[in-house]
């Protein structure tokens, strides 16, 4: 019993806290007629009828029109008024219309054809228009045109507070300014603030020469300080260049555009995509980098390649071509080409990857070495390389200790197909091969000539063409001194070759028995 009567308690109160019928209940007050050129009634319909120059009062509203018709029952008590409606309400909000129905009880006024409403901050033209008078609401359908001093905003639906200056606008929304137009399907708009709050499918399109254009489902806009913060299903375009992200923050008049989380950035033209976490981009010097998980992808309907590193860096040359940077634990896979870098830099004039800082490249079977790589390519697939300053090559034969060497003070390696089939050695050139017959090793070839030509077939060493007096034997296998099967600086660095395009995000160890040689030889 003791639940029983808490539970009625506290029904009591919710019937307490809502009133009757869902709404408050509204005072009724007499409506004045101070002025009419001609009055008539019907006493049958109760219906009173003032001709010319009508003046009307009631509470905060003042009315004039043509002509007015009144009915007062005591279920109901309204108004309609024909011909040039002209309503102030509060001194600050001003109506006119062809015609009104006013519901004087619940303070409802229905302006209907050319209809207009003003405050001190907006123009709202409709010829459907519902205000509310008690909760000073304004509501539009089929239609309407709402303007400030900054913006024009038309839209089929909305919904205008006056006393918050907020406007809600719903289905096909459009608004203009001088530096942008959006398309909405909701929008919320401040008319005293000028922020426009994205609550649905909205396209911003900048009015500038650069094709600028926002895409976002959730958000918001300054106008007056070019600033959109948008949080949902986000695109951005300028250009040529499109650019995703879950957050992007985006300042119109430095031309600064900050993103975050999922973020995507594609070049159509050159057909590049940069992903990663964080970007910032700048509109006004063509400048942009992307850190956190940042990952660069040169696509190929062959093999696209895919790239890591700490942050990538986006610029333009002077002829508008794009640059692409890449710095610090640089590592790329496609199916062809494979390497590691401390640092990287792409051109998309003439589609040259240059890597820098200890470099090393795997192709065809191949690892290249140098202090500096540059790799040629085109149509999506490899044309050339160079390995400028100690330029070694390495193939190893098999599973086995055997390794064919080239060595020289810099190399170009030609592909057909991308695969290596020419390698030219310029200065101080040395070799290591292992020749075969029908497969079997038959010892060892160790030559050096200022320049060689070495020929190249499914992967294997097939000729090596002396272009100077070479210097060099075959040893048979059984007689090779294994400290001679090596050339100066030669290093196996298979461990540091990315497997797949997830891999290039891993950071690979040496080998145990590495680490314990290199510290055997600081030791020492």
């Amino acid at each position: 019993m003791a639940r029983a009567g808490i539970w009625v308690g506290m029904l009591c109160v919710l019937w307490g806290l809502f009133p009757v019928n869902g709404m408050a209940q509204v005072k009724k007050s007499k409506v004045n007629i101070l002025n009419s050129d001609n009055f008539s009634m019907d006493t049958q319909n109760s219906l009173r009828k003032f001709i010319g120059n009508v003046h009307m009062k009631h509470d905060d509203v003042l009315m004039w029109c043509d002509s007015l018709y009144q009915v007062e029952r005591p279920d109901t008590n309204y108004l309609e008024a024909f011909g040039h409606v002209r309503v102030i309400k509060n001194d600050s909000i001003h109506m006119t219309g062809d015609y009104m129905y006013y519901d004087s009880n619940k303070k409802m006024i229905q302006v209907r054809r050319n209809v207009t409403l003003k405050d001190p901050q907006i123009t709202l033209k409709t010829n459907y228009l519902d205000y509310d008078g008690i909760f000073d609401i304004g509501y539009y359908f089929n239609w309407g045109n709402l303007k400030d001093e900054v913006n024009t905003l038309d839209s089929k639906q909305g919904t205008y507070f006056t006393q918050s200056k907020l406007a809600f606008f719903k289905d096909s929304v459009k608004v203009v300014s001088p530096d942008y137009d959006i398309y909405s399907d909701t929008l919320k708009y401040n008319t005293e603030t000028k922020l426009v709050y994205i609550l649905g499918p909205t396209n911003i399109y900048g009015k500038g020469e650069d094709n600028n254009t926002l895409y976002s489902e959730d958000g918001w806009y300054d106008s007056n300080l070019g600033h959109a913060e948008l949080y949902k299903n986000n695109r951005l375009t300028h250009l040529t260049y499109t650019g995703y992200g879950d957050t992007m923050i985006i300042d119109s008049i430095s031309g600064m555009a900050n993103l975050y989380r999922n973020i995507t950035l594609i070049d159509s033209v050159n057909d590049v995509i940069v992903k990663g976490h964080y970007a910032q981009m700048n509109r006004e010097t063509n400048q942009s980098f992307v850190t956190d998980s940042a990952l660069l992808i040169l696509c190929s309907k062959q093999d696209s390649l895919f790239l890591h590193g700490d942050t990538l860096y986006m610029e333009q040359d002077s002829a508008k071509n794009q640059i692409l940077r890449a710095f610090h634990k640089v590592r790329f896979f496609s199916q062809d080409i494979q390497g590691v870098c401390d640092s990287m830099v792409y051109l998309t004039a003439d589609s040259t990857v240059t890597l820098y800082n200890e470099p090393v490249t795997w192709a065809s079977g191949y690892q290249m070495t140098a202090e500096k790589i540059s790799l040629l390519t085109g149509n999506g697939q490899i044309k050339q390389f160079y390995l400028n300053n100690k330029a070694f090559m390495v193939g190893r034969r098999w599973d086995t200790e055997m390794f064919d060497q080239i060595k020289g003070r810099n190399m170009t390696g030609y592909f057909k197909d991308n695969e290596l089939y020419m390698v030219y050695v310029d200065g101080s050139g040395e070799t290591i091969y292992y020749p075969d017959d029908q497969g079997a090793i038959i010892g060892v070839n160790r030559a050096t000539s200022s320049n060689i030509r070495i020929m190249i077939e499914k992967r294997r060493v097939t000729d090596i063409i002396f272009i100077n007096k070479p210097d060099g034997d075959l040893t048979p296998l059984f007689l090779v001194d294994p400290r001679e099967e090596r050339l100066k600086d030669f290093r196996w660095l298979k461990y540091l070759q990315p497997l797949d395009k997830y891999d290039i995000f891993n950071t690979p160890q040496p080998p145990k028995q590495e680490e314990e040689e290199d510290e055997a030889s600081d030791n020492s």
